[in-house]
């Protein structure tokens, strides 16, 4: 709960910097990784969500109230997605409108990509407790599992090129995802924090 009465739910491996009293003209955040934020209204102090990645800043005007953004260092882009309201993606001298339902997907080089139809429960599947695996590769399913295990993961061989489609409930041990996933032919290695994907 922020100090304006906004909510925010934080992803595994992420975090937030806010003031302990929002003051001036509009109330900033600062997140890495993932966040799901549901916000206060406020016409007089708008809020605004700075996203950092290795790729660059990502600043979010909020016109509206629920929203999902994802800002992992380990991403190659930061990707917001509306569920209700309105909110104005900025990077650099590029911005773009989101209306509900939609996604916009910043780049390495600064551009955003707009998804008009973008599955918004799908993007806060994480936020329900869920891993939710749509044409999904093996590649960012071991990225969200080891974000969420705090394991570390490591691809020896031949990586599959196939995708995984599913939900399994995050309140499932490791060991019992990676039984799950083995289904699919792919195999792992654990030991200690580490596992080892191989063919």
């Amino acid at each position: 709960m922020l100090p304006d009465g906004s909510e925010v739910w934080l992803n595994a491996a992420s975090s937030i910097t806010y003031p302990t009293v929002f003051s001036g003209n509009e109330r900033v955040v600062r997140i890495t990784g993932e966040a799901y934020f549901e916000i206060a209204q406020n016409a007089a102090m708008p809020f605004k969500v700075i996203a950092n990645a290795p790729i660059g800043e990502q600043d979010i005007e909020v016109l509206g109230t629920h929203f999902n953004v994802k800002a992992y260092p380990d991403e190659s882009a930061i990707t917001t997605t509306l569920l209700e309201g309105r909110v104005k993606l900025h990077s650099g001298t590029v911005s773009t409108l989101l209306s509900p339902g939609q996604q916009g997907t910043q780049q390495a080089d600064g551009n955003i990509r707009m998804d008009p139809h973008a599955d918004a429960e799908a993007a806060i599947a994480w936020k329900n407790g869920l891993f939710h695996f749509e044409q999904t590769d093996i590649r960012e399913v071991m990225r969200q599992l080891a974000r969420w295990y705090n394991v570390d993961v490591v691809f020896e061989g031949r990586i599959t090129d196939e995708k995984f489609d599913g939900e399994i409930t995050r309140n499932s041990n490791l060991t019992e995802v990676l039984k799950i996933l083995q289904l699919s032919n792919v195999h792992f290695r654990v030991d200690n924090n580490k596992v080892t994907v191989t063919p």
